[in-house]
């Protein structure tokens, strides 16, 4: 029985719960990093950092790589990292870390899309009914939400959305063209190749002044740490594994933990909780309920 077809073990369950608090915290991390920087430092510095941490991983894994496949390498560094982080970044100066949170449980939702679009994955009639759930669920949270149109946020609410439509496209890449390379491989290759980009990136966007000019610069590096050492590195290896064990539509229902993960952490920040908040997270869990049938 393959990957694609058995049921998760307990190890598998495991693995999603550790994932899902660490990437939950991710979203308190990057709201206090762009309270100090800019959008554009945070998204730089983490893949600076990450790639950092991932040279010594590349090296180990070095011979076992097929640098040949180095184009969904490239889909794993921009869609599965670059591209979100920015997005994330510059959606969080305008909603709160739970929302965020929240609306990152779509990824599995655009993994079926995507999956069903373009790599030959099968939708039953439940999956299909699911993903119209969940999608209600999320305009229900962007556009009926009054903080969020009090505020005029709609728009930054829909890249936290855009930046989910990235992860899908990377775990679909992955299950179709990397499933077989280790997993610390995937994700460190992807970096060796990009990460002259982001370091060019870092110095030209002026994060490498404002790291050091801030008087909090210190303090906002130590979130942006968590999010590269952690939030990508860890998070990403982890997750990698999790493909590897499982599905492209498992491994990313791991976001179905995030939104409460995400909601606690908030309220312990003193982020309020709405009605909408729980109604539409309850509505888009329903949504992933169905999709994963």
């Amino acid at each position: 029985m393959n990957a694609e077809t058995r049921q998760p073990t307990a190890i598998d369950w495991l693995l999603m719960l550790v994932l899902a608090v660490m990437w939950g915290a991710s979203f308190l991390m990057i709201k206090r990093s762009v309270s100090i920087f800019e959008p554009v430092h945070v998204a730089m510095w983490r893949m600076v950092l990450a790639t950092v941490i991932y040279l010594p991983i590349a090296l180990a894994y070095w011979s076992r790589i097929d640098w040949k496949r180095w184009k969904p390498m490239l889909v794993v560094a921009f869609c599965g990292s670059a591209i979100p982080n920015f997005l994330f970044a510059v959606a969080q100066r305008h909603v709160n870390s739970s929302l965020a949170g929240i609306l990152n449980s779509l990824s599995p939702l655009f993994t079926f899309i995507i999956g069903a679009s373009f790599f030959q994955l099968k939708v039953s009639w439940a999956r299909g009914l699911g993903i119209i759930v969940g999608l209600t669920g999320a305009v229900m949270l962007v556009l009926l939400n009054s903080r969020v149109q009090a505020a005029g946020n709609a728009l930054f609410a829909g890249l936290c959305i855009l930046a989910t439509l990235c992860y899908a496209i990377n775990a679909n890449v992955v299950g179709r063209h990397l499933k077989d390379q280790p997993p610390a491989g995937i994700a460190s290759s992807a970096f060796v190749i990009t990460g002259g980009l982001f370091l060019i990136g870092l110095f030209l966007s002026g994060g490498w002044e404002a790291a050091w000019q801030h008087p909090r610069g210190l303090e906002g590096l130590g979130y942006v740490t968590y999010l590269a050492a952690l939030g990508t590195v860890g998070g990403s290896i982890l997750y990698y594994i999790l493909l590897q064990r499982t599905s492209p539509i498992f491994a990313t229902s791991v976001t179905y933990l995030l939104p409460v993960t995400a909601i606690a952490l908030g309220v312990l920040d003193g982020e309020a909780l709405s009605v909408m908040d729980i109604m539409g997270t309850g509505v888009i869990l329903t949504g992933l309920y169905l999709a994963s049938k």
